[in-house]
């Protein structure tokens, strides 16, 4: 059996470790192996330019890197706290939330994020009847519904929105936040809840290679090759359609019994054609996202590993990460690595900017927000348009009816990728490996 992947970024590597061992796997990549995972140099250290880790209560990211040999180079970020920058500084994250949502009103009483008002909304929560979530709702409408406003806008969107470049009000609840949705079913207050969130069983949220996230991919295209797998990068090389059952690519057609897409949306419509059923895929919006990689010759607070910024700031940032408090191993004692963040669905302003005006308004809003000045030893700017696909509420079903289109137009062809069904590392694996298995098991067709 002969099988094309079609897209080079974790989801495709993910289908075609799972197809090895069983077809003839081609890799089509015009551009960089990996998509948005990606480990550069930085003053002489491996850095992350996209993901920093990946979380551990999903399983298929530990897993795969179990698979690759990869589990004694996987560290845990340095325990520390978050912040939110609201109300003229930054302020401590209360204990217990869950998603941002609250488990427990000690913590919120104890911070200084809500006004006296707000928390006695939040409070409502314990005393309001059950109300069933409806199947379309919001992320925001959810948490605002049992806890009101400033629970949603102050705590759950800067944390769920900021995940997701995007904002709490147009998000889909059971798209994005499914533990919250089975909380609400799980009693008649949220808060109570979500104090029966399952937990982890004590071990570290988050995990990463200690050379990187890049490390994964690295290893996932060693494996590959040393497997048999071809990988194909140049662009002339390009898969141009999929179509009528047939995968074509230039600048010779071959054959192959299957292929994985595992491309963003648009290229995905403009590979199967219009009778695939794909063109609503065009459709789910996508938010672009800047990342600043800045170092400075001293150490900035080392009890933080970094602050969210609510929207209502109307800042240009949408977070901070104190990279070396959280990842000690980026830089030298003494120094500090620190990585902002810009971009949100529907917020263009970090696109229009320039690299070096970028830079110099997010430095000048972390000094801010810090209460010092600035002046950072070296600098990166890092660019990902449209890396976030915007999960609207009835993505799920969506999703479900395009794939059950391309089973029926195009029969062991199978779709892969962030656009689906999450965003994450581990989801994107997780998704990739769905399609390997789609693509094997699925009717045969005859391509050229």
């Amino acid at each position: 059996m002969r099988v094309a992947v079609v897209g080079g970024g974790i989801a495709g590597l993910a289908a075609a470790w799972d197809l090895r061992h069983v077809a003839e796997v081609t890799v089509f990549e015009p551009n960089r192996l990996g998509g948005s995972i990606l480990t550069t140099e930085f003053e002489g250290r491996p850095v992350d330019e996209g993901a920093d880790a990946f979380l551990t209560r999903v399983p298929e990211a530990v897993q795969l890197c179990e698979e690759l040999g990869l589990q004694d180079e996987l560290v845990a970020p340095a325990v520390g706290a978050s912040a939110l920058w609201a109300n003229g500084g930054l302020q401590r994250l209360p204990e217990g939330l869950v998603l941002g949502a609250p488990s427990d009103l000690g913590g919120l009483l104890q911070s200084r994020i809500l006004s006296p008002l707000g928390l006695a909304r939040a409070a409502l929560d314990l005393v309001l009847p059950r109300r069933r979530p409806a199947a379309a709702l919001s992320v925001r409408d959810l948490i605002a519904d049992r806890f009101g406003a400033q629970v949603a806008d102050r705590l759950v969107d800067p944390l769920v929105g900021g995940i997701h470049a995007g904002w709490t009000g147009e998000l889909g609840a059971a798209e994005v936040t499914p533990q919250l949705v089975e909380a609400t079913q799980r009693a008649r207050s949220l808060l109570l809840g979500l104090r029966g969130t399952p937990k982890s069983g004590g071990g570290p949220v988050f995990l990463a290679p200690r050379p990187g996230v890049g490390r994964l991919v690295e290893a996932l295209v060693r494996s590959l090759s040393e497997a048999g797998v071809r990988f194909l990068t140049e662009a002339a090389q390009a898969v141009t359609t999929i179509s009528s059952g047939r995968v074509v690519v230039e600048p010779n057609p071959e054959p192959f019994d299957a292929a994985v897409v595992a491309t963003p949306a648009r290229r995905t419509a403009e590979l199967l054609g219009p009778d695939a059923g794909v063109d609503a895929l065009v459709r789910v919006p996508t938010a672009s996202v800047v990342l600043l990689t800045a170092s400075f010759p001293q150490p900035l607070p080392p009890a933080l590993n970094g602050f969210l910024v609510p929207r209502a700031e109307r800042r240009l940032m949408t977070a901070c990460s104190f990279a070396s408090n959280k990842w000690p191993h980026w830089s030298e004692p003494g120094r500090s690595v620190v990585r902002v963040s810009a971009g949100r669905h529907r917020d263009l302003r970090a696109l229009e900017l320039d690299d070096d005006a970028l830079a110099d308004r997010l430095l000048d809003e972390l000094g801010q927000a810090l209460g010092v000045a600035l002046s950072p030893t070296a600098t990166r700017v890092s660019r990902w348009p449209d890396a976030f696909p915007q999960y609207l509420p009835g993505h799920s079903a969506l999703v479900a009816a395009v794939e059950q289109s391309v089973s029926q137009h195009h029969p062991r062809v199978a779709l892969a990728g962030s656009t689906y069904r999450g965003s994450g590392i581990p989801a994107c694996i997780a998704s990739g490996r769905r399609a390997a298995r789609m693509a094997a098991l699925g009717s045969e067709v005859t391509a050229i």
